[in-house]
């Protein structure tokens, strides 16, 4: 019996890997609420809207209006921020969480899932910080940029307080 030859079994590992790629390509993706299901705290968040931040650790020096805005005392009762997901090094989130205000000390700080950036850039948001709002049905109702001037904060806080009011039923 004769022994393939090594561009035999070269082939078959490139079709192989073809075949790889493609059952990669074709599985679903998971959306932007999904990945911030997993940070939702059921109990304490039942009647209030759920956000997500993007930050990077050059962020933390000055571009952080977005978490102003969010600890405002018109929004904080109304909406959860269940993560800040952060882009760099993984040593960054030390120097991330000592910049960051005492009262995030309770959120979640992770890297985001490949997933989140993917979405994010799709939607057009390749800058940082970024914050993802979800509505009570979990759907993505904003994605927005930290505001860069006090009028577009003063714009920004009037929709997240507008996405945040409740009916009651």
């Amino acid at each position: 019996m004769r022994m393939p030859t090594p561009w035999v079994f070269a082939l078959a590992a490139l079709l192989l890997a073809g075949v790889t790629v493609d059952v990669v390509r074709a599985a679903p993706r998971a959306t932007l609420s999904q990945s911030l299901q997993p940070y939702v705290n059921q109990r304490s968040t039942a009647q209030r809207v759920q956000a997500a931040i993007l930050l990077q650790a050059s962020d933390c020096t000055g571009n952080l209006r977005i978490l102003h805005l969010l600890h405002r005392r018109s929004v904080r009762d109304r909406l959860h921020v269940a993560v800040i997901w952060y882009v760099g090094n993984p040593s960054d989130s030390t120097t991330i969480r000592s910049l960051l205000p005492p009262w995030t000390r309770d959120v979640m700080l992770q890297q985001p899932p490949r997933s989140v950036l993917r979405e994010l850039a799709r939607l057009g948001h390749r800058e940082t910080p970024t914050l993802i709002v979800l509505d009570q049905q979990g759907a993505v109702r904003l994605a927005s940029r930290s505001p860069r001037s006090p009028r577009e904060f003063a714009g920004l806080q009037r929709i997240v307080e507008g996405l945040t009011w409740i009916e009651e039923l």
